[in-house]
């Protein structure tokens, strides 16, 4: 049954912030604006559960929003979110407030000082991010506006591209990077707004690549996270397609598109392409199902996942603020008690 892997070829990861709020109680606004206090909360999750490493996720699309001067609306048991009745450029004149920024609010600050305490306390490792370009635009313009903008004035998207990265994100990276000490750090770019159907193939054609390539000719090392919707398509390898131009690193497949297409589908384009391959297990499933069910999913990609050659991981989607910690510590048991039998 062991497939006699070295112990770096199967990682699992997991997005727990919220759930870290909802275990130790601790005020949200509080641990977003205090890097320390977001440290030792995730050390102490990670310690709990037992987890492969220290969650250093935030509210990565809030960062550069907020600096630019939009509104977020903050919560105190919840993490925050855009305020979407308010976007920042409202008007597409509004488009020239994204000028001369500084970078030095309170949240930029708890990034760059997370990034200084990791190194501190935690090692290398650290991964720095951004908020996706495609993601901050619909964040500062609203998504309806962009669709529209799209199909109406290619022109002024155009240039709200072009400013996004080079008036925002590139500087933004650089900071990030310096304080890292690595000027060639890959960078993550989030872009959960980019899903089948909030995009059509068009768009991603169109305008979410170009974008990500200009940005790229910018500051180099940088990869996309997509969120999905391969299965929506006729043909759901055009979307692989896409993910691996803005991910040429890893082939990320995420319920319910795994569960729908089938992990060997991910599974075979990894191969094929001599990619990394992540499989990502859905929030609402491990929150919802019983533990036979949820044993038997992670099994089966666990299993799929290790069947290629090159490194796998296994990723709990962003795990619920309110499931129950017993639950989810037997959760993360199986997940363990699987990985051992392959190992």
């Amino acid at each position: 049954m062991s497939r006699n892997l070295p112990i770096n070829g199967f990682t699992f990861d997991n997005q727990i912030t919220s759930h870290a709020i909802y275990l130790t109680k601790v005020n949200a606004i509080k641990i977003l604006n205090d890097a320390e206090l977001f440290l030792e909360t995730q050390k102490y999750v990670h310690s709990y559960y037992g987890l492969d490493k220290v969650s250093t996720i935030y509210d990565v699309y809030n960062i550069e929003a907020e600096a630019l001067g939009q509104n977020i609306k903050y919560f105190d048991n919840d993490l925050p979110a855009v305020d979407t009745n308010e976007p920042l450029i409202k008007d597409k004149s509004d488009i020239y407030k994204i000028k001369n920024i500084r970078f030095d609010n309170a949240r930029c600050r708890f990034v760059l000082d997370l990034i200084e305490l990791y190194g501190e306390k935690i090692g290398k490792g650290y991964k720095p991010r951004i908020c996706a370009p495609f993601s901050l635009a619909v964040n500062i313009r609203g998504y309806d506006n962009l669709i529209n903008d799209i199909y109406s004035d290619r022109r002024f998207v155009k240039e709200l591209f072009r400013m996004i990265n080079h008036e925002v994100l590139a500087p933004w990276i650089d900071i990030q990077r310096e304080r890292l000490g690595d000027e060639k750090a890959i960078v993550s770019g989030a872009d959960a707004w980019v899903a089948i159907p909030n995009v059509n193939i068009e768009i991603l054609n169109e305008i979410i690549i170009p974008s990500y390539l200009q940005l790229k000719g910018l500051v180099g090392n940088i990869y996309l996270s997509l969120l999905g919707g391969a299965r929506y398509l006729k043909d759901p390898t055009r979307f692989l397609e896409v993910q691996r131009i803005l991910n040429p690193f890893l082939v990320k497949g995420i319920d319910p598109d795994v569960e729908s297409l089938g992990a060997d589908f991910f599974v075979d384009y990894a191969s094929e392409n001599n990619m990394d391959l992540l499989l990502g297990i859905d929030s609402n499933f491990i929150l919802n199902s019983s533990f036979d069910e949820i044993y038997k999913r992670i099994k089966k990609y666990i299993k799929a996942g290790l069947s290629q050659e090159n490194k796998f991981t296994l990723y709990f989607n962003d795990i619920p603020a309110d499931i129950s910690p017993k639950k989810l510590k037997k959760i993360f048991s199986i997940v363990r008690e699987i990985k051992h039998e392959y190992q």
